[in-house]
């Protein structure tokens, strides 16, 4: 197995940038960081030009005019297949750049894909809010490790496994991939550090998910997180633990 992250970044992680690249190196063969100086709402922050890394391979991919933010986003994440494919890697992972694994975990992971007919992994996640100290759970799922075949892309496809139940949508629509099965779940954690930003309002303000409507309740889950706290965006308690990736607290 060659394993490669393809992280899709702009400036709203630019401080969690080096410490997700570093955090993937430690479990895959090659991060690829697909990277935009404008986000995909026409906000341009320059910091992202001059952001290097002496092991990671960067491609520059700007939004199309006209495009909606998922539509770009789905073509940033299908850049960095391409390129993983022209690399010869055999496997791979897309996340975004606050996105951690547990290095030991992802080897464990690794071994299922002896497996000829596996395809791919999905898992849930815990997200962080505010610290990278305090997370609760997320009904979010995300695709884990896939095998990297010559077809395979980033696609709105309904049939994509695990993409939604009766309770609801799961799988971000920019995530999913052209397989209905072969598919398997996986009970590794992605850890997502989704509200842990040196500044929020670029993160609320770009977010492709278009997060401007829950700005009031993300400045009050902020103002008041703490262990206990019922987050109104999750509705369920904060936990506190360790900082597992030794993340800066801002």
């Amino acid at each position: 197995m060659r394993l490669v992250t393809i992280i899709s970044a702009w400036g709203d992680t630019i401080e969690l940038l080096p410490h997700c690249i570093e955090n993937h190196l430690s479990f895959a063969d090659g991060v690829i960081v697909v990277w935009s100086e404008m986000s995909n709402y026409g906000v341009r922050d320059p910091r992202m030009k001059a952001f290097t890394h002496p092991k990671a391979i960067f491609l520059q991919l700007e939004p199309t005019p006209r495009q909606t933010p998922a539509r770009n986003e789905r073509r940033k994440r299908n850049a960095g297949l391409d390129e993983a494919k022209r690399r010869g890697f055999t496997h791979f992972i897309i996340a975004d750049a606050d996105e951690f694994y547990d290095a030991h975990q992802v080897e464990v992971e690794k071994q299922k894909f002896d497996s000829p007919h596996l395809l791919g992994l999905v898992c849930g996640l815990k997200v962080y809010i505010r610290y990278p100290t305090l997370r609760t759970v997320d009904h979010t799922l995300v695709p884990f490790i896939h095998k990297l075949t010559p077809e395979i892309i980033c696609k709105e496809n309904y049939a994509y496994p695990f993409s939604s139940d009766r309770s609801g949508t799961h799988i971000d629509h920019t995530r999913r991939f052209n397989i209905n099965k072969g598919v398997q779940w996986s009970t590794i954690l992605m850890h997502h550090m989704s509200y842990v930003r040196k500044d929020i309002s670029m993160k609320i303000n770009n977010s492709t998910a278009n997060l401007r409507g829950y700005r009031a309740v993300i400045e009050e889950e902020l103002k008041n997180a703490c262990p206990g706290y019922k987050s109104k965006l999750y509705n369920r308690e904060l936990e506190e633990v360790e900082n597992i990736f030794t993340l800066p607290i801002w």
